[in-house]
């Protein structure tokens, strides 16, 4: 009986003690942290900051980054422009130079038919002047038999 006395005996000092026990916990856990917690925590909050604070300095340097990059971007865009439009103004030039060789081709034909248009002209030219070589010869050859004929009538007198 001594054993039921005493099983007794402790059941009612843990019913006792529970409800004791359960508002020593929560004012515990509610306001103040075991000392030993405080500094588990401390401890754990420095390495968080510290985490956070790497963690900004990398969006910083990230941001930096891109700033450069979107620099980049611009510059090569200013430079993609610049040389479109020096190929535009070479594309025009070329355009011009073919338009002039044009020019110069349709010309050079024009010459060319002036010139065989002269060869024509130089052709009938050269049978006027043979002609008139002709009829010149025949002149002259009449003049000297005339005057022949006046000095052989002069004589004759």
């Amino acid at each position: 009986m001594t054993i039921r006395r005493l099983a007794g005996a402790l059941a009612l000092l843990l019913a006792l003690a529970a409800p004791a026990r359960a508002t020593d916990v929560a004012p515990r856990g509610e306001g103040r942290t075991p000392p030993r917690a405080t500094a588990t925590t401390t401890r754990a909050g420095g390495e968080d900051r510290a985490f956070l604070l790497q963690l900004a300095e990398a969006q910083r340097a990230l941001s930096e980054q891109l700033e450069q990059l979107k620099d980049r971007i611009d510059w090569l865009y200013y430079e993609v422009t610049l040389r479109r439009d020096e190929h535009t103004g070479i594309d025009q030039e070329v355009k011009a130079m073919r338009d002039e060789v044009k020019g110069l081709y349709v010309e050079s034909s024009s010459v060319k038919q002036a010139i065989d248009a002269l060869k024509g002209d130089v052709g009938g030219v050269n049978s006027n002047v043979s002609s008139f070589r002709t009829f010149s010869g025949l002149f002259i050859a009449l003049m000297i038999l005339l005057l022949a004929v006046i000095f052989a009538m002069t004589v004759r007198r």
